[in-house]
C-alpha cells in the first residue's frame, strides 16, 4: 500500500455529500406531501447525522493528508461557532472546526423553519421544515460549544477538498 494515498472513495464521498446537501434542501417541499410527512420526523435527523458524521470524518482524513493545502482549507468560513455558549462570544466557523465539532458532537440538530399550512388560515397550525443549516451541540475542554453550519457553504469547501486531494482512488491497495 502506498502511504500518502487517501482510501476513501470519492465517488462515494461526493455522493454522500449531495445526498446531505438534498435532504437538508428537500425538506421543505417532502412536508407538502400528506402522507410523508411522518417520514421527515422518523428518518430525517437520524440520517443527517449519520452523513454529517461520516462526511466530516473523512474530510478530515483528507485534511490531515494534504500538508500543503491544508491551511487554505482549514480556514475556510461555513457558518458560526461559539468556544463556551451561551455566554462566549462568537466567532467564524471554520471548515476544520466544523469537522472537528461534527466528529465530537453530542447532538446534531438540522435547523427548523416555520412554514404556514397554506389550507388553513390559523396561525396554530405551523408545521416545521428543515432548512441549509444545522446546530451541532458539544464540549470542548470542559465548556460546552455551539456550531451553526451552513451546508451549502460546508459542501462547496468539501467538494473543493476532494478535487485537490492529490489523486482519486477507488481501493485501498492502489
Amino acid at each position: 500500500m502506498k502511504p500518502n494515498k487517501p482510501i476513501i472513495d470519492m465517488s462515494i464521498l461526493r455522493r454522500d455529500l449531495y445526498l446531505v446537501m438534498g435532504l437538508l434542501l428537500a425538506d421543505r417541499e417532502i412536508t407538502k406531501v400528506p402522507d410523508m410527512t411522518d417520514w421527515t420526523q422518523t428518518f430525517y435527523e437520524n440520517e443527517v447525522g449519520r452523513l454529517m458524521l461520516w462526511v466530516a470524518t473523512a474530510m478530515r482524513g483528507l485534511l490531515d493528508g494534504m500538508e500543503h493545502k491544508k491551511e487554505s482549507f482549514n480556514k475556510k468560513r461555513c457558518g458560526e461557532y461559539w468556544p463556551d455558549f451561551p455566554g462566549g462570544a462568537k466567532e467564524p466557523l471554520t471548515f476544520r472546526r466544523a469537522c472537528n465539532s461534527v466528529i465530537h458532537a453530542e447532538e446534531i440538530l438540522p435547523y427548523k423553519s416555520p412554514r404556514k399550512d397554506p389550507s388553513r388560515k390559523l396561525k396554530t397550525n405551523v408545521k416545521q421544515v428543515y432548512i441549509d443549516r444545522m446546530t451541532v451541540r458539544s464540549a470542548n475542554r470542559g465548556k460546552n460549544t455551539r456550531a451553526h453550519l451552513d451546508i451549502i457553504k460546508f459542501v462547496q469547501i468539501a467538494n473543493a477538498v476532494i478535487n485537490s486531494s492529490q489523486e482519486e482512488t477507488t481501493h485501498a491497495d492502489l
